[in-house]
């Protein structure tokens, strides 16, 4: 009888602990810091990345967590974002984004032919610029192929630098 209520009280808890750890992803993240006021963004410049946390659906193959350099500049509304390390980019043109600062979000992205096969991806980066040394965001990409599979990836990626004071 005790061994049986012992294997029962067991079971409920794992059953409570697996609910509390799916219910605790569901969850979303508070920002811990409170953005940079707007009028103060400075993100041109070198920055180090970090992509990780890697989802893909589709039949192609998982794209591994990376870090390396970028470079952000501005020319009048439009920013640009070029991965200098860290990522193979075929063709090139798929380590350079495109986009707009709306308040602290940074909106980029880039689209390219990527095969012989004529299939087309489309990388897209919405970022948080939380300061102007810390950078935090999402990126996703999509590869479409003229038969009609594709597929999709998402991870998330943060820029970092300090600044000379």
């Amino acid at each position: 009888m005790k061994r049986a209520m012992l294997c029962t009280t067991l079971v409920v808890w794992c059953l409570l602990m697996i609910h509390c750890s799916a219910s605790a992803q569901e969850i979303p993240t508070a920002q811990l810091t409170k953005p940079i006021d707007p009028k103060l963004i400075n993100i041109t410049g070198t920055w180090n990345y970090t992509a990780s946390a890697s989802v893909v659906t589709g039949v192609c193959p998982p794209g591994g967590p990376a870090s390396g350099t970028c470079t952000i500049t501005k020319s009048g509304d439009t920013y640009t974002l070029k991965i200098l390390s860290g990522r193979v980019c075929k063709p090139a043109s798929m380590c350079t984004f495109t986009g707009q600062l709306s308040g602290n979000v940074l909106t980029l992205s880039n689209t390219d032919t990527v095969d012989s096969e004529r299939g087309t991806a489309t990388n897209a980066l919405g970022i948080l610029v939380v300061s102007n040394e810390f950078i935090d965001g999402r990126s996703s990409s999509r590869y479409v192929h003229p038969q009609g599979y594709e597929c999709q990836w998402s991870n998330t990626m943060t820029l970092d630098r300090k600044l000379k004071k």
